[in-house]
């Protein structure tokens, strides 16, 4: 069903999903489990669809967000600022890719 290739977008995706499913869910393991097998899914497809470079763009973000964060405001602000340097990621991903076409 996927492809060794899949594995980092499915990675990805999937830590994220989980993630959020601990923030909806309050931590209960059925949250975290089924929001990271749904992001896990949509990592896979958006992996074969090409997303490498999105998704490293995202990781990319996600570091350099988090470390400003830690440097700025200590620990407490780490998981917001490597939330938000994602998503400052993934946008300049898709604008990238289409900017690149």
């Amino acid at each position: 069903m996927f492809n060794r290739g899949d594995l980092a977008g499915m990675a990805v995706m999937g830590v994220t999903g989980g993630t959020i499913g601990a923030f909806i869910g309050e931590g209960g393991l059925a949250w975290i489990g089924t929001v990271g097998l749904m992001g896990a899914m949509l990592g896979a497809v958006v992996w074969r669809m090409g997303g490498e470079q999105f998704f490293l763009l995202i990781v990319i973000g996600a570091l350099l967000g988090g470390g400003l964060a830690y440097y700025v405001s200590g620990m407490g602000s780490v998981l917001l600022g490597a939330a938000t340097g994602g998503a400052m990621g993934g946008f300049i991903g898709v604008n990238f890719m289409l900017f690149r076409k």
